[in-house]
């Protein structure tokens, strides 16, 4: 299976998004109309259409650094569940890959904020007993995913099992005699 974060992620950076559209654009046409003329007498004549790119500059700066940025982030990540292992990748001009194997889980929490469980996402954290951990944030229908996974350590090999539950040795490899 392979997702990326809920897209509620998303709503904040789009509403900033056209909201920084509309009020360069107001700004740009008060700017280009000569409002400013009125306000600052001392401009030189023939300033108030180059003043008017000001504001579309800004804004399209404040786009690039906000809300594209975000979506950026957002299409970059993916979490991946095998059937030996849980991937978080993320793509970009940096690469980052974290995984961990699915034998080694042996606690599967999942937490929700209120905005978080009426759009059925959430964060599951992946722990392995000990200083392991993997943390997936903003998991789309987690309650699904969280059965996934639980599914998934299930139906793992009898090489594949845990520590202490059959005859108290080690997990072993596939291909280890």
């Amino acid at each position: 299976m392979n997702t990326r974060r809920h897209g509620s992620v998303l709503v904040i950076p789009a509403v900033v998004g056209v909201l920084v559209c509309g009020v360069a654009s107001f700004a740009a046409g008060w700017l280009n109309k000569g409002h400013l003329d009125t306000l600052i007498p001392w401009l030189p004549w023939g300033t108030g259409p180059w003043l008017s790119l000001v504001p579309a500059v800004l804004g399209a700066w404040i786009l690039v650094i906000y809300p594209l940025r975000r979506l950026a982030e957002w299409s970059s990540l993916h979490y991946i569940l095998t059937s030996r292992r849980v991937l978080r990748r993320q793509r970009g001009f940096r690469r980052h890959d974290r995984e961990l194997p699915l034998a080694m889980v042996q606690d599967v929490a999942v937490t929700q904020s209120i905005l978080q469980s009426f759009a059925h996402s959430g964060s599951i954290t992946l722990s392995t007993g000990q200083a392991a951990s993997l943390r997936l944030d903003d998991v789309p229908d987690v309650r699904s995913f969280r059965r996934l996974v639980l599914d998934a350590i299930d139906e793992l090999p009898a090489e594949y099992g845990f520590p202490g539950t059959d005859d108290g040795a080690a997990p072993r490899m596939l291909g280890e005699d």
